[in-house]
């Protein structure tokens, strides 16, 4: 890779926009464009555009942008020469990272990782301890730090990525958050497509980390029913098998002594046609009866207990915060702030205790 040192000029209408850059930086916030429109309109473009020697802008999109506003007939250029596609990503992200700042998008900032980890060889996942790719020229930490996170939270992010395009979409609006986000790339592309629909469907506004691990809980749960149900079938189908090879081998016998076909009983008859359809054909068709039975009870179930703990956390929060201080309260103001938090424990604990009560 060479970068130029003498500066040209191109034409703004033979310039292209490189086709991941909306993938992989935010435009620019309004304040942010208008200062950089103000100084084009006073000084000009003072820094080239890094473009290719095929006019792809690497570096300067937004420049490119205003130029083609203003309706500005050339604009300075820096090439970048015999770039592979791995170092012209490394080269939008790192030039545009330069000078726009922080990056908002969690999913663009994913992506941003994922080509800093290729383009210095990082392996993706967890470091083995002792581990961390000593043969790269960077590591996971100069990556996060580079993208202003933590490690962990660098993790987490790349995590996104497994997420089929359209909950990508919603992580970057903000209706899926990192936390939820990384539960649902746990999912199957299939359940994250059916979640998706029903998300979209409802038009819910914001999704929940606690929803999403009540709903993994419960797929798993339900997966694993499944399983156990094949495997219950695919023993009785054996067993059946076993059955009809024993009764052919005495029809032959039969055959062979001259004496009378015997036929299976009505009711094996019966259960073999019933066991064939009952058969799973795929995880839905196994698990739809149990979805449509049960499996919205259980869901509340298991969101209402995590939200349980939660509140029992945040009591014992509450007791180790306020406790402390209650024998010096002598402020009026105080004493009547508190007065007024214990009224709303006693009225959320009257209505547990009707709920649990079923009164």
């Amino acid at each position: 890779m060479l970068i130029r040192e003498e500066v040209e000029y191109r034409r703004v209408e033979e310039l292209r926009e490189h086709p991941l850059n909306r993938m992989l930086n935010s435009p620019l916030g309004s304040m942010e464009a208008a200062l950089l429109e103000n100084s084009i309109d006073e000084m000009g473009i003072q820094e080239p555009l890094w473009v290719t020697g095929e006019n792809v802008i690497i570096s300067g999109h937004e420049r490119w942008k205003i130029a083609k506003q203003k309706g500005m007939g050339e604009v300075p250029v820096r090439v970048v020469e015999s770039v592979t596609e791995e170092e012209m990503l490394y080269l939008l992200v790192m030039a545009n990272d330069a000078r726009r700042g922080d990056e908002k998008d969690p999913m663009r900032k994913a992506r941003k990782i994922k080509v800093l980890y290729d383009y210095w060889g990082i392996t993706v996942g967890r470091p083995k301890k002792g581990h961390d790719d000593h043969n790269a020229r960077k590591t996971r930490h100069d990556v996060a730090n580079l993208v202003g996170e933590g490690e962990r939270t660098a993790r987490r992010l790349l995590r996104l990525l497994d997420l089929i395009p359209e909950l990508q979409e919603l992580v970057s609006r903000g209706v899926i958050g990192v936390v939820a986000g990384n539960e649902l790339a746990a999912l199957s592309e299939k359940e994250q497509r059916q979640l998706y629909e029903a998300i979209t469907r409802s038009n819910v506004k914001e999704v929940r980390s606690q929803e999403i691990q009540a709903i993994r809980s419960e797929l798993e749960y339900l997966r694993e029913r499944r399983s156990q149900q094949v495997d219950l079938q695919e023993e009785q189908l054996d067993l059946l098998d076993m059955k009809e090879d024993v009764l052919a081998e005495m029809e032959e016998q039969d055959a062979a002594d001259g004496g009378l076909k015997n036929e299976l009983p009505e009711e094996d008859r019966e259960w073999h046609t019933e066991l064939e359809k009952e058969i799973p054909k795929t995880a839905i068709d196994a698990v739809a009866p149990t979805l449509e039975a049960s499996s919205a009870r259980n869901l509340r179930r298991r969101l209402l207990i995590k939200k349980l703990d939660k509140a029992e956390k945040l009591i014992e929060r509450l007791e180790q915060d306020l406790l402390p201080f209650f024998d010096n309260l002598m402020d009026a103001v105080v004493r009547e702030r508190v007065h007024d938090i214990v009224g709303q424990l006693m009225r959320v604990s009257e209505r547990l205790d009707e709920a649990v009560s079923g009164r």
